[in-house]
């Protein structure tokens, strides 16, 4: 990844924190490796260091794993994931994994048309 792709995605994963609600937006590689994004300022995470590595590959081989059915039931446009404390979304790309967590009570829609309209310099995103 050269410096100006880099730099281009850190400025969407900024667009996208700006939003209400937002409390992280980062792009994941296919190793699961945080590439750009972080939290929104003054937003903890609720994992450590360690486990937040840890759940960025665990998503990564979910979607991965998900791909094996794409044939049959079409590619995935995006996962989210409701859990008590927050709600998580997955926007697969062609290299990339977009990751985003809120607040539990967001509007995931909403929340995936802004980060469609953000990362507009992946060529697979669709604003």
């Amino acid at each position: 990844m050269d410096s100006d792709e880099k730099q281009n995605l850190e400025q969407a994963c900024k667009k996208v924190l700006k939003l209400p609600k937002i409390r992280f937006v980062g792009v994941l590689n296919p190793m699961g490796k945080k590439i750009a994004g972080g939290f929104k300022d003054g937003v903890k995470s609720f994992l450590q260091d360690k486990d937040n590595q840890r759940m960025y590959v665990q998503l990564m081989l979910e979607y991965m794993m998900r791909k094996d059915f794409d044939k049959q039931l079409g590619k995935i446009d995006y996962i989210v994931s409701r859990r008590s404390n927050l709600t998580m979304i997955s926007i697969p790309t062609k290299e990339y994994l977009v990751l985003i967590s809120s607040e539990r009570d967001a509007n995931a829609q909403e929340i995936i048309n802004h980060v469609n309209s953000a990362f507009t310099t992946l060529p697979d995103i669709k604003p």
